[in-house]
């Protein structure tokens, strides 16, 4: 029914890493933004037409603009007819909620300074690797994982997300039970999560139930959503990061 998803998550994301997941995913944002708003209003423009006063204020503008201290998607991102892009502008929204800025830079390393009068020592130069000796026997592959997985912690950041995004899919469904699993879907297609994230599992005493993969630059939030007599509900949990992993092959932990 939906394609196997294309998770672009990265290696492993811990208190630093999250920090360098944000930096990409606002390089991100920024490069899909800026390469459709520099599509806006030149198709079709004539290049011998020169406007009066235009050149003129181009070069007499000199002085850098001051740059944003929030990194919001724009409005042409989450209007993109792409999905993808408007998921990118989405996962930035619930982000900067969670976050709001970005997230805080860690602690400078400092950085030794030789004493007056001493010379800072040499670096240590890479030295040849001893001759004659054996080559060190090949490593054997790992097993292939097969069965399925447990699930993760979430961290205090996924946790916020995971509600935002729980919040969201619940108010949007208010009322209107989905008839199947179908409907189920296409609905949270509609609120910018792509197909492609979108797996289905099996039904739940009888109520559709899809998983909504939102692991995304080394995260693990997953959204388990099953429907109800009046409309859904919205589980987030944790799933390991490492690709090989389905979200539909993570085993829940039992709730109380």
């Amino acid at each position: 029914m939906w394609a196997a998803p294309g998770r672009p998550h990265a290696s492993p994301m811990r208190t630093p890493k999250r920090r360098l997941a944000h930096t990409a995913l606002t390089l991100t944002l920024a490069t899909a933004a800026a390469l459709t708003l520099a599509a806006c209003g030149t198709e079709g423009a004539d290049p011998s037409v020169v406007v009066p006063g235009k050149a003129a204020h181009a070069q007499s503008s000199t002085s850098p603009s001051p740059s944003p201290t929030r990194s919001l998607p724009s409005d042409a991102l989450a209007q993109s007819s792409d999905p993808e892009l408007r998921f990118l502008a989405l996962i930035g929204r619930v982000l900067d909620g969670c976050a709001p800025g970005g997230l805080p830079d860690p602690p400078e390393v400092p950085t030794e300074e030789p004493a007056d009068g001493q010379t800072p020592p040499e670096p240590l130069q890479p030295t040849e690797p001893p001759r004659g000796l054996p080559e060190p026997p090949p490593s054997s592959p790992e097993p292939a994982r097969t069965g399925p997985v447990d699930e993760v912690p979430l961290t205090p950041l996924d946790q916020c997300t995971g509600k935002a995004h729980a919040a969201r899919v619940q108010e949007a469904f208010a009322g209107a039970a989905p008839a199947d699993r179908t409907a189920l879907g296409e609905k949270l297609a509609t609120l910018d999560y792509p197909p492609s994230r979108i797996h289905p599992m099996p039904d739940h005493e009888g109520a559709p139930r899809v998983r909504l993969d939102l692991r995304f630059m080394g995260n693990n939030l997953v959204l388990e959503v099953t429907g109800t007599r009046d409309g859904v509900l919205a589980e987030p949990f944790g799933a390991p990061e490492t690709e090989d992993v389905k979200s539909s092959e993570v085993r829940r932990r039992p709730t109380s």
